[in-house]
């Protein structure tokens, strides 16, 4: 387990409970977001808690989303099939970041993840998410109201090399 700023115990949940609350968001509540598409091409978002403010798509996980209390946002992460998050350090300040895995596809930092488990994000320091198979990959994202000391920086694509490693080797040990 990635150490984070507090000793949250990584929560596991239901699969068929996610999956039912997922089914549960309007397609409406789907929005491509802002940003570089070299990084994150077909990526899609659900708002699910803004400024510690429930949206209405939250209401749906608010028994996900209270294990992570205080939680400042949240929204749902779709990833394509055949899609990917590029290697990326993400923009400050930081808090403490979380993911919950609602639909398991492709790998995180080169790892398998599973439905229902959680996970803790450095995401100071380069990710990335690869998503191959033929089926959409679905994560809760949730920053807790919780800061992390670590200097502010802005957002920065990392480069892959020739080999088509990314130039952080084991992104999880960091």
């Amino acid at each position: 387990m990635i150490p984070t700023s507090s000793s949250l115990r990584p929560p596991t949940f239901d699969p068929g409970q996610l999956g039912n609350a997922l089914a549960a968001v309007p397609p409406s509540a789907w929005a491509l977001p802002l940003g570089d598409d070299d990084v994150t091409p077909g990526y899609q978002l659900a708002r699910l808690v803004t400024g510690c403010r429930f949206r209405p798509a939250g209401e749906v996980f608010r028994f996900v989303l209270d294990e992570f209390a205080p939680v400042f946002t949240a929204w749902l992460a779709r990833v394509p099939a055949g899609s990917y998050i590029g290697p990326h350090i993400d923009e400050g300040p930081y808090h403490e970041r979380w993911h919950v895995v609602v639909a398991a596809a492709g790998t995180f930092d080169g790892r398998q993840v599973v439905a229902g488990e959680s996970f803790p994000v450095r995401h100071w320091r380069p990710h990335r998410a690869d998503n191959p198979t033929s089926v959409d990959r679905i994560h809760i994202v949730i920053d807790r109201d919780v800061w992390v000391d670590v200097p502010p920086a802005p957002f920065q694509r990392i480069e892959v090399s020739r080999e088509g490693q990314d130039e952080s080797a084991d992104l999880r040990d960091a």
